[in-house]
C-alpha cells in the first residue's frame, strides 16, 4: 500500500494568527540600517533582524512535554513516530 505525505509548512509571516489566545509572531528589525549607520563607522550599515514567537507557531506536534513535566520533548521523540502511523476510524 503507498503511503503518501503531506507537507503541512507554511511561511510563518508577522502578525499571523497562530491560535486564539496566543500572541501572533513579531518579525522586525532589531537594528534596521538606517540605525547601524549612526553606531557604526561612516559607510558601514547592516540589519539584524528579530524574530519574536511562542513555540506552538505553525505547524507542529504536541510531544509528551507539551502535557507532562517528566515527557519527552521534540529531540528525544523518534520522528517514525508520527509518519505512517495509522489513523482510527471515529
Amino acid at each position: 500500500m503507498e503511503k503518501n505525505f503531506i507537507d503541512l509548512s507554511h511561511t510563518i509571516e508577522d502578525g499571523l494568527i497562530t491560535y486564539k489566545g496566543l500572541p501572533a509572531p513579531l518579525i522586525c528589525d532589531y537594528l534596521s540600517r538606517e540605525a547601524s549607520k549612526e553606531i557604526y563607522e561612516e559607510g558601514t550599515e547592516f540589519q539584524i533582524g528579530k524574530i519574536e514567537m511562542v513555540a506552538n507557531t505553525g505547524t507542529y506536534m504536541d510531544t509528551p512535554f507539551h502535557r507532562y513535566r517528566d515527557g519527552k520533548d521534540l529531540s528525544e521523540v523518534d520522528f517514525h513516530s508520527f509518519a505512517g502511523v495509522e489513523s482510527e476510524s471515529h
